[in-house]
């Protein structure tokens, strides 16, 4: 890589020692390359690969059957040993369901994970490993048992026959979305025994809160700032294209508003939103000037990153695939200069990668590989770097981590309804001496992911005249200095040739491959095996 600024030459010298085994000894006779296994310092910033954990299904502590805190600190030397940096934990406030979405006090851990020490703890052994630790924060909604709900239902049923209510003598009616019933309005709910109804988007149980209202917006801040106390480094806000539904300005607004707020209680803290949509719609949200929103258009079983990998060999579709990471990339930092994009495959609302690809081991990694080398911070499902398989219904996709056969080590009990596929690649176990197993190549994509600044960090541009055919070739250019990722999507070999005044000196330094070839360089000719990745500087 160029070395044009004092940053990157200081950081190139602290890296080198650590990972001058990776580097290809590059000779006239031709070189090949490989992931170094050891990784990287970390760039404190806002740039991480994430994990998002299940607490529920990831590993249980106390031997009770269900995941919680101290087990999940007990695995902080796995996530970390693994290259993660930072962790999503979905749901831990207390909760009458399985998944937690549907909370009862924001400032509380739900006992089935543990305690509020647990949790203290559970931050502390994080940010001592250079981990930052993000929670998802629900306020689209509450859990129907919640206090303020049952308080403001409960005085609804006082009420003679269409009255108003008096919100002097109970405010938590304006908590919610209440209405009368003789005016419908989507998503309503009856109040039962009265003429009264609520918005409840999700279900029954999950009336929706008014976030138009100063008392809500105080009780979000109040819990966002618990939380920031506690050691959370900021949040995932779960449902936002709901808190108006159908009102992208009112949301875009809220998100505005909760961003502010969190950033004048830390600068440093992390927010990512959830906007399940369309490129048009993320990039009108982007304006709220939240850091990130999840990639929607890369992620899932219907975007980009499986569609290419997917394509069986479509030139067109696989040169598509480096042209859009420039359009995407375009479009969202028109909106907001300084956001950080949020790739990810999948998460505990969709399927896994292993259905995506129909079992196939070399497309599950290659899948995975993309995903972690977009630019952004990356996330990753826990358990996708096993290649865990998972669809249907919500429980079958948050199925206990497959720690190993014997259902031992704190391996969890599975949450209820959910029927536990078989695993196709095997538990960690089995594959974390496995050279060449889906864990293994996860490791190595996210320790090159670490390793080159650019990865995470870089402008995207196509690099003409490289990518062709088969193969997509972009370049990554993070303060004047640049890498070049080759992806070769191809069943079968594939040459590319350097033979231009613009490529004439670039040197193979990294690959991840698929099968047992190795990418190789000779002078100006690159030979990249079937499904492999290479990286040039």
């Amino acid at each position: 890589m160029k070395k044009n600024t004092g940053f990157l030459m200081t950081l190139r010298r602290t890296l080198c020692a650590v990972l001058a085994g990776s580097l290809c000894a590059c000779s006239c006779a031709g070189c090949t390359s490989k992931t170094a296994d050891t990784k990287p310092a970390v760039i404190d910033d806002n740039y991480r690969t994430y994990c998002e954990v299940f607490v529920r299904s990831y590993c249980d502590g106390n031997g009770d059957g269900i995941g919680d805190l101290k087990g999940l600190t007990q695995k902080l030397p796995y996530l970390s040993d693994t290259g993660f940096t930072g962790l999503w934990l979905m749901p831990i406030c207390k909760s009458p369901s399985y998944h937690k979405y549907d909370v009862t006090d924001y400032c509380s851990i739900d006992p089935q994970y543990g305690t509020m020490q647990d949790f203290e703890a559970f931050a502390a052994a994080c940010h001592k490993k250079g981990i930052r630790v993000i929670l998802d924060f629900v306020m689209n909604h509450t859990s129907s048992e919640h206090p303020w709900f049952q308080k403001a239902v409960a005085y609804l049923k006082t009420l003679p026959k269409g009255a108003q209510p008096d919100l002097q003598k109970c405010p938590y009616v304006g908590y919610y979305n209440f209405h009368l019933a003789a005016n419908p309005q989507a998503n309503d709910r009856p109040v039962e025994g009265t003429d009264w109804a609520y918005e409840g988007v999700f279900s029954a149980n999950m009336p929706d809160l008014n976030l138009s209202s100063t008392a809500v917006r105080k009780e979000m801040e109040k819990a966002a700032s618990f939380w920031l106390n506690k050691g959370a480094d900021g949040f995932r806000l779960d449902a936002a294209k709901e808190y108006f539904s159908g009102n992208t300005e009112k949301n875009v607004e809220v998100l505005h508003w909760f961003t502010n707020y969190v950033k004048s209680c830390s600068k440093n803290a992390y927010l990512v939103a959830e906007v399940w949509d369309t490129l048009p719609t993320i990039q009108d949200y982007y304006k709220s000037g939240i850091d990130s929103i999840f990639n929607y258009p890369y992620g899932n079983n219907d975007g980009q990153i499986i569609r290419t990998v997917n394509c069986n060999g479509n030139e067109d579709t696989i040169q598509k695939y480096g042209k859009n990471l420039v359009t995407v990339q375009n479009l969202l930092t028109q909106s907001n200069p300084k956001m950080i994009d949020a790739p990810f495959l999948s998460n505990h609302d969709v399927g896994r990668i292993a259905g995506f690809v129909n079992g196939d081991e070399a497309r599950c990694k290659m899948a995975g590989a993309m995903n972690l080398l977009m630019s952004g911070s990356a996330f990753v499902y826990y358990g996708e770097e096993l290649g865990m398989k998972g669809s249907g219904t919500d429980p079958n996709k948050r199925a206990p981590m497959y720690w190993n056969a014997k259902g031992t080590d704190g391996v969890t009990q599975p949450p209820p309804d959910c029927t536990v596929p078989q695993h196709p690649f095997g538990s960690y176990e089995e594959q974390k001496d496995n050279a060449s197993s889906v864990y293994q190549y996860y490791k190595q994509a996210i320790a090159l992911r670490a390793k080159y600044p650019e990865i995470p960090r870089g402008k995207v541009t196509v690099a003409n005249g490289l990518s062709k055919g088969c193969v997509s070739a972009i370049q990554k250019t993070w303060r004047q200095s640049s890498c070049y990722i080759l992806y070769n999507f191809s069943k079968s070999s594939t040459g590319v040739s350097l033979n231009s005044d613009a490529y004439k000196n670039l040197q193979l330094r990294d690959s991840l491959v698929t099968g047992g070839d190795q990418v190789r360089q000779q002078g100006i000719e690159l030979t990249m095996p079937a499904r492999s990745i290479a990286v040039l500087s």
